[in-house]
């Protein structure tokens, strides 16, 4: 443990390539193809933006993701290889900015584990192969919570603040469940500053619509009304009620009538949300896979993403031990007053997309962006624990847990 703090500079470097060697070695295992249709929408989109400076009449999703496709093709040309690498370095840099955030909150050693967890964690590697905007939500996110994060011993500051809402308006363009993200962390901002409350909670609101203002002006102008990000998103709401009520145009409706029912929806999605491994998964079916296939050759018949007892069991065997020392972590932490403010943040992130998914469907690939938080509360239970037992077997009795101090 002592090592990982030594020399900061050093240890982000291991952990950079550490984390990029094993991404590298996973994407070369993969088919020139896409294992999700939605990977295709997406390039379609990006390859429209180049061509005509639009993302095309019919593309009504987040568009940070086709930018991002977009700036790849332009260096490196229409390859998925080159975007997995892309996606790959994004990885690695999105575990040096988790240490960051862990060292900052407590301490080298801390911060080091954590981003070595992010490094080696399967569901980390994975998402490298998959031409999905879940890395680069990841990252944005993980940017405006290490912008935003006070050092030791210091205030919220304003100019961090906004650009802390800069990078969440910028998630919120990639994965729209953000902007509750954004009025959550807003609240944070609101409650735990000295100083200027409601000034600091509008700079952060400020920031994030200076990124969404563009995009929002043009859905004004394509839509004809406000819609900060995606349109139509009552098309994502489960189906609810009787078979009359479940067409698509009135799921709203459906809703409104079966509250109760719908609130049930909403609970089990959320527990769905902490799930260990994945499933429920269309890709899985080869039928399905057959079928886009035959409409595009670019979706692969043969995924190694569908479930089995394999992949089921690494999930568990990593994401299990995570959530457990994570809650280990949170205790911790929550003892001291000292850094309930950090713990909060954390937890508010997290939650903000466990609820915010909630209302729409709940799945473990949607926690991703988020599992970088409950990491660097499991890093800080892991240390604590360690430093539990070093104190234990040097004395041969138990003094309690001992926990890492912030860094200076």
């Amino acid at each position: 443990m002592s090592v990982l703090g030594q020399n900061s500079r050093r240890t982000s470097s291991l952990v950079f390539v550490l984390a990029f060697s094993l991404r590298g070695a996973f994407i070369l295992t993969q088919q020139d193809g896409f294992y999700f249709p939605d990977s295709l929408q997406y390039s379609q989109a990006a390859l429209n933006l180049l061509a005509f400076g639009e993302l095309g009449a019919n593309y009504n999703r987040a568009p940070a993701y086709p930018v991002f496709l977009a700036g790849v093709y332009v260096l490196f040309g229409e390859s998925i290889f080159a975007v997995r690498v892309v996606e790959s370095v994004v990885g690695a840099v999105l575990a040096v900015v988790i240490g960051a955030i862990g060292r900052r909150i407590a301490g080298p050693a801390v911060g080091a584990l954590a981003g070595v967890i992010w490094a080696v964690y399967p569901m980390g590697i994975f998402i490298a192969g998959l031409v999905y905007p879940t890395t680069l939500a990841a990252m944005l996110l993980a940017c405006g919570v290490w912008r935003l994060l006070p050092g030791n011993n210091e205030k919220l500051s304003a100019r961090k603040v906004f650009c802390g809402g800069l990078f969440f308006g910028l998630a919120a363009l990639t994965i729209p469940v953000a902007l509750l993200t954004i009025a959550i962390v807003a609240a944070w901002v609101f409650y735990w500053a000295c100083h200027s409350r409601i000034l600091l909670a509008c700079l952060l609101l400020s920031g994030s619509a200076v990124s969404l203002l563009p995009w929002t002006a043009r859905n004004f102008g394509v839509y004809g009304e406000i819609v900060p990000v995606q349109p139509r998103l009552e098309r994502h709401l489960p189906k609810i009620g009787t078979p009359g009520t479940n067409r698509t145009g009135n799921r709203v409706r459906a809703i409104l009538l079966r509250p109760d029912l719908y609130a049930v929806r909403v609970g089990k999605n959320f527990l769905r949300f902490w799930e260990l491994y994945p499933n429920r998964i269309k890709m899985s079916q080869q039928e399905y896979r057959d079928k886009l296939n035959t409409k595009d050759p670019r979706v692969v018949k043969d995924t190694i993403y569908t479930p089995n007892q394999l992949i089921n069991a690494v999930s568990i065997l990593s994401t299990g031990p995570v959530l457990v020392f994570g809650l280990i972590g949170t205790i911790a932490m929550w003892l001291r007053k000292d850094l309930r403010r950090e713990l909060s943040l954390l937890w508010f992130t997290a939650l903000s997309f466990a609820v915010g998914y909630s209302f729409f469907v709940g799945r473990i690939r949607y926690r991703i962006p988020v599992e970088p938080y409950l990491i660097i509360l499991s890093a800080y239970g892991i240390h604590g624990t360690y430093l539990a037992i070093v104190t234990h077997f040097k004395s041969w009795a138990p003094r309690g847990m001992v926990m890492p101090h912030r860094s200076q």
